[in-house]
């Protein structure tokens, strides 16, 4: 296993990489969707028309490269993105500056309401999928979601 799979798929390599040999994919990474990111609307709309690259989140994460974008309460994966790094805590006056690469408004940045949300994770290569791909959410699940095998293979078969 490559040292870049090794990092995407830190913690779980051997439960991963056994699941990419099942789908057949484990040369190309963009390929490799076995998780996904829940993300409400509208956010999820301005990442999938290319308006947005930050998504941010109240603290960073370790995860890097693809996954799926989930629509929060669908039960459907609209879309695939790489998630290429995660940026510093920003202050109110930094997450101003930045407005054109996460999309929140001013007034909820000054209001104070969006104050806990403000570390960025960076993505590159959004895409939307043709067909959303239904897929099961597990309890409990707030952020990530592992896919089983046969979402992730139907993914796979959209990005060919």
């Amino acid at each position: 296993m490559t040292d870049v799979i090794k990092s995407v798929f830190k913690g779980k390599r051997q439960h991963r990489f056994e699941r990419d040999k099942q789908i057949g994919r484990k040369g190309n990474l963009l390929m490799n969707v076995v998780r996904g990111l829940i993300i409400a609307d509208p956010w999820i709309s301005y990442i999938l028309d290319g308006k947005k690259t930050w998504e941010m989140r109240s603290g960073p994460t370790q995860v890097r490269g693809p996954f799926g974008l989930i629509s929060k309460g669908m039960g459907m994966i609209s879309g695939v993105a790489t998630l290429a790094g995660v940026g510093w805590a920003l202050t109110p006056a930094e997450m101003l500056e930045t407005r054109h690469l996460h999309q929140i408004p001013a007034e909820l940045i000054r209001s104070g309401e969006v104050t806990k949300w403000n570390t960025p994770w960076i993505f590159t290569d959004a895409r939307r999928l043709k067909t959303p791909v239904r897929y099961k959410q597990p309890s409990g699940a707030v952020t990530w979601v592992d896919f089983a095998v046969n979402v992730s293979q139907e993914i796979a078969a959209q990005l060919r």
